[in-house]
């Protein structure tokens, strides 16, 4: 009969009369109180044997700020460490950089600014070998 309706298709059709489990409220996806720090690594131990050397407080100290990426705070920072000079930015190691760019949480600004290169021409000639190497005075 055409005026019939299918079964199968009256079946689909069909609105179904609810869900067959019932819903979470919507607290149960509400985010937790507590923020946590995005994936932020631990910095690394002042025990670490990557550690830049230190040395006390000489009689006169490089101006640290000359580094481009060095500004007062990380200056005094990096005083805080024992880092004092041009010459012993310059003799920074891989380990010893990758060890001050974790303490100061960096994520690799010390190589991309190349700290090593620019404490290594202002430990050998100042300003005038600054500007030699790169072409510019530093920041």
């Amino acid at each position: 009969n055409a005026n019939q309706a299918d079964p199968e298709v009256e079946a689909v059709s069909k609105p179904r009369s609810g869900p067959k489990t019932k819903a979470e409220p919507a607290t149960a996806f509400k985010a937790p109180e507590t923020k946590q720090p995005v994936a932020k690594t631990a910095k690394p131990s002042l025990e670490d044997k990557n550690r830049p050397a230190g040395v006390e407080r000489p009689a006169t100290v490089d101006d640290l700020k000359l580094i481009s990426g060095v500004g007062p705070k990380i200056e005094a920072t990096l005083h805080s460490l024992g880092i004092y000079t041009f010459a012993q930015v310059a003799g920074w190691k891989k380990a010893e950089r990758e060890w001050v760019d974790g303490y100061l949480n960096f994520r690799g600004r010390i190589e991309r600014d190349d700290w090593v290169k620019q404490a290594k021409a202002l430990a050998k000639g100042g300003v005038a070998e600054y500007i030699r190497v790169f072409g510019k005075k530093p920041v």
